[in-house]
């Protein structure tokens, strides 16, 4: 065999065992993956249930949704020894998806129970992110920006139930906090296509949200948005 042949074939075999042990890691971290998938997709699915349940068990289901997230928390470690100090980014599209769903919930509930916005650095803590065993984790700024958006995607549709229920306040706190949302991200520079197209949803969740309360409000069935 020449030198060249063997260089070629050193070279080929090298490349080929780092792309195998890269494969290896990458199948190695969707698996430790899967039982956090599973609790935010439990998480997201006891939330939802407010849509047809009473104004009276709203808390109760917001507050059952959080402590299913609240178990992710000691899980994340396992995924944390996985990843190489310095190279979370490389497998941010496996988590990523997960912590937009998790903060969708968690923003969606605390707005419920607490009328306000949970902040990115409370739902990094929330969900586990800030210990010492996860700290080569994140939660990224447009996945916590994506999972804002997809909260307040849900708010039009109970705003619509809670009319049907008799819940004439509700309405109007939905609306009040959209509008809030939606003034903010309009003062963003979204150079981040995915978000400028989340964006623009917003824009028609605040619309159905002020049709809601207006009608309401003809009808004598609710006061007027405050200014």
């Amino acid at each position: 065999m020449s030198s060249r042949t063997e260089s070629v074939s050193n070279t080929l075999a090298s490349a080929i065992a780092n792309l195998e042990k890269d494969q290896e890691l990458r199948k190695q971290v969707k698996e430790s993956l899967e039982p956090i998938e599973d609790l935010a997709r439990s998480a997201w699915s006891t939330v939802n249930k407010i849509h047809s349940a009473p104004s009276t068990q709203h808390a109760a289901i917001c507050e059952k949704s959080l402590e299913i997230t609240r178990d992710i928390k000691p899980l994340w470690a396992s995924v944390a020894s996985l990843i190489p100090e310095g190279e979370f980014h490389r497998y941010s599209y496996a988590i990523g998806p997960i912590n937009r769903s998790l903060t969708q919930t968690i923003v969606f509930s605390r707005f419920m129970l607490f009328d306000e916005l949970t902040p990115a650095f409370t739902v990094s803590d929330l969900i586990g992110l800030e210990q010492d065993t996860t700290k080569n984790l994140i939660l990224s700024a447009e996945d916590y920006l994506q999972g804002v958006i997809g909260a307040v995607n849900e708010l039009p549709r109970l705003s619509i139930n809670a009319v049907t229920s008799q819940n004439f306040d509700l309405p109007v706190k939905i609306s009040a906090f959209v509008n809030d949302i939606f003034s903010s991200y309009s003062l963003l520079n979204l150079r981040n296509d995915a978000l400028r197209r989340r964006f623009d949803s917003l824009k028609y969740d605040l619309k159905r949200c002020e049709d809601v309360v207006y009608d309401l409000t003809l009808r004598g069935l609710a006061p007027a948005p405050k200014a």
